[in-house]
């Protein structure tokens, strides 16, 4: 005879029901990254510091917003960085941001950066040229007289390229998009995501302030983004000048995990909460003869 639990026989037939009829299939899972993101209504400690971040140049911050440059002429080298490393492979920023400026044309434009090391004073958008990794940049003045400014573009450097300032770094952009994102009625809203060597870029229009309210800027498959890098943000201006405030910046970090395992694990909890495998004399059966 052969005894077999009957409860540990209830058990596997469960499960084995249970799985043939559950795809292989993975979710998303956000993690909020408190440490390399800052927002109002207490965006700075009673110091005026940026807990997290470092900060330096023309940069103002306040409780509300942390204004990166103001709209007075020829002010560079302004900036805020990380103050350490963010090592997922996959990410999502969202970046609240105001642009604004008495004229009908601005200058010189915002850029957020994720980069093997925080960079310095320089020419670019406030920050250093030939930086390693990768620059979102929000373009407001028309350099190469395209008449296609505004725009927004991305643009990935191995640390030993310049950026093309007569094109406007057109001819190094790897995507982007025309948005006229000044002097909007409300803040203007990003979600920046890199997964799997895909970046994409969604921005709404800043007429209304409804969250779902993005269109995608762009969507490049591809791409290769090291980890461990510093986020950061620097803006300045030139012969124009616009206020570029930051009012939110938030990180989250993403993984993806199987379905099926987790729902195995659900179930051996279950079965350990319901005494499955609690094993009894008692609790046994007999199948076939020997």
């Amino acid at each position: 005879m052969i005894d077999i639990n009957h409860k540990l026989l209830l058990s596997i037939i469960v499960v084995s029901a249970f799985l043939i009829h559950v795809s292989v299939a993975e979710f998303q899972i956000k993690r909020f990254e408190y440490k390399y993101s800052f927002k109002g209504p207490n965006l700075i400690t009673p110091k005026g510091l940026i807990p997290f971040w470092s900060f330096s140049g023309d940069a103002i911050p306040s409780k509300e917003q942390l204004r990166l440059v103001p709209s007075i002429r020829s002010k560079r080298g302004t900036f805020v960085w990380t103050k350490n490393a963010f090592s997922s492979k996959s990410w999502e920023v969202q970046v609240n941001f105001r642009i604004t400026g008495r004229g009908r044309v601005g200058a010189d434009g915002l850029a957020l950066w994720f980069t093997e090391k925080p960079g310095n004073v320089g020419p670019v958008f406030g920050s250093e040229d030939k930086w390693k990794g990768l620059g979102i940049f929000f373009d407001s003045f028309d350099n190469d007289g395209q008449h296609n400014n505004p725009y927004i573009m991305a643009v990935v450097n191995d640390g030993t390229k310049s950026f093309d300032h007569t094109s406007d770094g057109s001819s190094q952009a790897i995507g982007g998009c025309m948005r006229d994102y000044r002097n909007r009625p409300f803040p203007i809203k990003t979600i920046i995501r890199y997964e799997k060597s895909t970046l994409s870029l969604l921005i709404n229009n800043g007429l209304s302030d409804e969250d779902n309210d993005l269109e995608v800027c762009f969507k490049v498959d591809n791409v290769d983004i090291a980890p461990n890098g510093y986020f950061g943000a620097s803006a300045a201006t030139g012969g124009l000048a616009d206020d570029h405030d930051i009012i939110s910046f938030l990180t989250w970090s993403l993984r993806t995990q199987a379905v099926c395992a987790s729902i195995f694990v659900a179930l051996h909890l279950v079965m350990r909460k319901c005494n499955f495998y609690e094993f009894t004399n008692a609790d046994t059966i007999k199948l076939g003869s020997a």
